[in-house]
């Protein structure tokens, strides 16, 4: 499904050269839940945008469905965004002026989905992430787990081979950061959504199927989950408080 191979990228400035991901490579399988957590600096933020093709990688391949979008033409990317990528932010990016509704409906009308198709895919979508009671309301007068839970839904009306998810959970309190894992768990069960996400919540990655640690650019440890998100979270923890020096919380 998502397969990057020797990925490269370094930034230059005035004090040098900084190499924010070496040789990094790894697969996502259809259908799969995985994390990337590294403190500040270890290049996660840079590989996700690097997948979604805000910033060039400078080597290497990202093969999505076997097509290598690394150095695609804007238009030629813009494509893939739309229809083969799928988008949530740490701060929801909703559109305040529209409903739920209606925010789940614009990548669908971009996309010049007919209405049969747009109404049969947002009421599926509304009732999976339990929204469907608030779809006439507006952002402003929902909670965070539920702006959060339009945003996943927004993401997935496209149907995209891959859900890209920024920090989804940080500035949200602990009720709506879970009710947006549930959303996730929703998605890769319901609908064999496959999630990427970066993050420094060691309580949203332990319900990943994997999480991959990065350290200075590089890949320095992959953890798979075998018993209960618990205790997945404090095999996390322990792991990632050894390799950053840093106190993750859970």
């Amino acid at each position: 499904m998502l397969n990057i191979k020797n990925l490269k990228k370094k930034y230059s400035s005035k004090g040098g050269e900084y190499i924010a991901l070496n040789n990094v490579s790894l697969d996502v399988k259809k259908g799969e839940f995985v994390s990337v957590m590294g403190p500040s600096g270890s290049g996660k933020t840079t590989l996700l945008n690097c997948i979604s093709g805000f910033i060039k990688g400078d080597a290497g391949e990202i093969l999505l469905d076997n097509q290598n979008i690394l150095n695609l033409k804007e238009e030629d990317l813009a494509n893939v965004r739309q229809n083969k990528l799928g988008f949530v932010f740490q701060d929801f990016m909703l559109i305040n002026g529209l409903t739920v509704l209606e925010n789940v409906y614009l990548p669908q009308i971009i996309a010049n989905r007919t209405i049969e198709e747009m109404e049969k895919r947002t009421n599926k979508l509304l009732t999976s992430f339990r929204i469907s009671d608030i779809q006439s309301k507006y952002p402003t007068e929902i909670s965070g787990g539920q702006k959060q839970r339009t945003a996943v839904a927004r993401a997935l009306s496209n149907k995209p081979l891959v859900l890209l998810a920024d920090e989804p959970t940080g500035n949200l309190d602990s009720k709506s950061s879970i009710s947006v894992i549930e959303a996730f768990i929703d998605a890769k069960t319901n609908l064999d959504a496959t999630i990427f996400m970066v993050t420094h919540d060691a309580f949203a990655a332990s319900y990943s199927d994997r999480v991959i640690a990065l350290k200075d650019g590089e890949i320095v440890r992959e953890l798979a989950r075998k018993g209960t998100p618990r205790e997945f979270s404090n095999e996390i923890l322990v792991f990632m408080n050894s390799i950053n020096g840093v106190a993750y919380e859970a």
